[in-house]
């Protein structure tokens, strides 16, 4: 399940890359010095680039125009996306999420995915706890 400002989005691309969530760095940068003494310098960046496929009737489409448009006339709009995987519960959100990318689209006898790539500044994972069956 994908909402955005609370909205749920319908007519996701089918596959199994229809929603992912890329972190823009990494965790940890590890360093060992010269008398083998190491330190691991844990990032404090939160950000994560997210990337839906949408099918080209989907209505968050029209939505995600509408808010591209606002933020090419200067109007900063901020969006509040969640996901949620039902089947184990993986997912995450942000509460400061910007369209980065619109997408692309052509017109033809088969149809094509709308690829739109948000920015979230602030990117928390769900919490998952970790039950193993008996």
């Amino acid at each position: 399940v994908v909402t955005i400002d609370d909205r749920e989005v319908k007519g996701l691309w089918e596959g199994d890359d229809v929603v992912s969530v890329e972190r823009q760095t990494v965790l940890g940068t590890p360093l060992v010095g010269a008398d083998g003494a190491a330190v691991v310098s844990i990032t404090a960046d939160q950000s994560a680039r997210l990337t839906l496929r949408l099918m080209p009737n989907s209505a968050m489409n029209q939505y995600l125009r509408q808010v591209a448009k606002l933020q090419r006339n200067g109007i900063t709009r901020v969006l509040r996306v969640a996901i949620r995987d039902t089947s184990n519960g993986e997912g995450g959100g942000c509460s400061a999420a910007m369209v980065v990318e619109e997408p692309n689209w052509s017109l033809g006898a088969n149809a094509s995915s709308r690829d739109w790539v948000i920015w979230c500044s602030c990117w928390q994972d769900s919490d998952i706890t970790y039950r193993p069956i008996a």
